[in-house]
């Protein structure tokens, strides 16, 4: 019960906005396990800080000893023990032993120009390297590869790059039109210079023009095996693990994506299959890689919940992603699974209560919940021991008045209360409406499934999901305060609120769930997702948070005509001992 959510340690402010890891580009590598790294200039502290992860040493050359001092800064700050940096006029002189290299980067492009007017350094370079080894640079704004620079090396692998400049967010290999199509049409890139010119890009891409000739940033991978790799092939490592599951990707086009201001953010590779097929062919398989070893259970929570739901045969190939292949590489979690086809939930939704994808979402909720109900899982008295934990970990991070602690701790207390079997069901963690598509028939498809919970509470993904549709339906109109919306839309009389209750009726009769349980588990939900929010949150700016804010609305307004109704519904018709998950259900929701 709950078993992903207990495990976890809800510390405030390890995943803010912003603290990403560097270093997007090292996924485009053959290979993330590295002995040595020599970096031959001074790259940014995140990627240092990377470097330092995929290498058991990273060589740092620097020019002179303000930069050396900038280094070790970095290094005691981030507590990088791998790091030696050295300053050096010519990095030749480190005299570093001959084939120690497995990864030179030279992290500014006039290094490059300067490496290729300077044969002895060159030599070197080619010294260092291992027989396997590469080197990684990007020639800067409109360069190439420098002349005689590919002296000894096999052809580079060259990559169109976004946004112009800073971290790497976008890759796809030079010259593959198909794919840069596919990111753009589907905004995936990470323009710098502003939408209209990459839409001036892509009318030349219509014409069948050589992309590679309007982008500014190319990113370069070379070494001596180099000519033996097709120039768009996914790298050697994403290969392996596919075929070691019995999936073949060595002929696919791919792209690249590594977007967002979250750390648990995933990096992701779109694979396409156009051997023999139309160029226009969406993505067979999306490829997910954590970014941080320690989001590593994530993924692979996700792989055995997609695998479990298949296993009871819940979904289809059009609304539930079907793993494909999953293993670990660099000490990185790495699962491909295939690709739901359709638009997201946002850009289709009316943002209104009778939305019909809307509907059609809590629809496969409530089926969800139907088909994996289980009553026999955990007593009430385990369910209010599991959320006590929860609760002891909100109490520390958070300030709450006397009367908020009591009123939650009582609510916990009801649920250990009980003498009615609690029902038990398969959530899906985090159902927004960001992880919701709709499908070229009108279905709906939930993704994004690490949160899940094979034996998950009731409600909470229902309660969530309303949430969440509720406040974009109020933006879509202007109005950002998402408190106030709720406020509002929520805790009195509104299409809303009566979608709120109707949804949340159909879903207890359902799954058998007593009504003495639906307020405590609408408190506690919020509970649960304020924890969540904490990790996202710097420790000054808890109290400001919108989760732990709507659950002190909801406490002190709890006598609101929606939540009075809310809590009075009538007892489920279906009595909740008969529940004890049903398989074989297809979850076929459609509009």
């Amino acid at each position: 019960m709950l078993e992903i959510t207990l495990a976890t340690k809800f510390v405030p402010g390890t995943n803010v906005k912003g603290d990403v890891a560097g270093a997007n580009w090292s996924y485009l590598l053959p290979n993330l396990e590295l002995e040595r790294v020599v970096s031959l200039g001074v790259p940014p502290a995140a990627t240092l800080a990377t470097l330092s992860r995929l290498g058991r040493e990273v060589v740092v050359v620097c020019a002179n000893e303000r930069q050396l001092r900038q280094v070790r800064e970095v290094i005691g700050r981030r507590g990088l023990d791998r790091i030696r940096p050295f300053t050096a006029h010519d990095w030749a002189a480190l005299l570093l032993p001959t084939a120690c290299a497995d990864l030179v980067l030279i992290p500014q492009g006039d290094e490059a120009r300067r490496l290729s007017r300077n044969r002895a350094l060159l030599a070197e370079l080619q010294r260092l390297l291992k027989p396997e080894g590469v080197i990684y640079f990007e020639p800067g704004l409109g360069g190439n590869v420098p002349d005689r620079f590919g002296e000894g090396f096999g052809a580079p692998l060259l990559f169109w790059l976004t946004p112009l400049s800073g971290e790497m967010q976008t890759a796809v290999p030079l010259g593959d039109r198909e794919t840069v199509r596919y990111f753009l049409s589907q905004s995936l890139y990470s323009p710098s210079a502003g939408f209209p010119l990459f839409k001036r890009i892509e009318r030349f891409l219509t014409k069948r023009r050589v992309f590679g000739q309007f982008t500014h940033r190319r990113g370069v991978i070379l070494g001596r095996t180099t000519a033996n790799t097709p120039s768009n092939a996914p790298p050697h490592y994403l290969r392996s693990i596919a075929q070691q599951a019995g999936v073949n990707i060595d002929h696919y086009s791919w792209g690249f994506s590594a977007r967002g201001r979250f750390n648990s953010r995933k990096v992701l590779f779109f694979l396409f299959d156009r051997a023999g097929g139309s160029p226009e062919a969406p993505p067979a398989y999306i490829v997910k890689m954590t970014r941080d070893p320690a989001l590593n259970a994530r993924l692979a929570n996700e792989y055995r919940a997609l695998t479990l739901l298949h296993e009871k045969r819940l979904g289809d190939l059009e609304t539930l992603p079907q793993t494909a292949f999953f293993g670990y590489h660099g000490g990185l979690a790495i699962v491909g699974e295939t690709v739901i086809n359709g638009l997201p939930f946002r850009t289709r939704t009316t943002a209104t209560a009778d939305c019909p994808y809307a509907r059609a979402a809590i629809d496969w909720l409530v089926e969800l919940g139907t088909a994996t109900a289980n009553s026999v899982a955990a007593t009430p008295t385990q369910v209010a021991s599991a959320l006590e934990a929860l609760f002891d970990q909100f109490v520390q991070i958070y300030q709450l008045t006397p009367g908020h602690r009591d009123f939650l701790a009582g609510q916990i207390a009801a649920i250990a209360g009980s003498r009615e079997p609690f029902p038990l069901v398969f959530q899906h963690g985090d159902p927004g409406p960001w992880n919701v598509m709709v499908t070229p028939s009108g279905r709906v498809a939930f993704l994004d499934w690490e949160a899940a919970e094979p034996e998950g509470m009731p409600l909470w993904d229902l309660f969530y999901f309303m949430r969440s549709h509720t406040v974009w339906a109020a933006r879509v109109r202007g109005v950002q305060s998402s408190l106030g919306t709720i406020a509002q839309q929520w805790l009195h009389e509104s299409p809303l609120s009566a979608w709120v209750i109707a949804s949340t009726q159909r879903y207890c009769e359902r799954i058998g769930l007593p009504e003495h349980l639906l307020e405590p588990l609408f408190y506690t939900c919020w509970m649960h997702r304020a924890l969540k929010e904490a990790t996202r949150r710097a420790p000054h700016h808890l109290e400001d948070g919108h989760y732990v804010n709507l659950l002190r609305l909801c406490i002190e307004q709890r006598e609101a005509p929606m939540l009075r109704q809310l809590f009075s519904l009538p007892t489920p018709s279906r009595h909740p001992s008969s529940v004890k998950g049903e398989q074989g259900v297809s979850l076929s929701v459609s509009v």
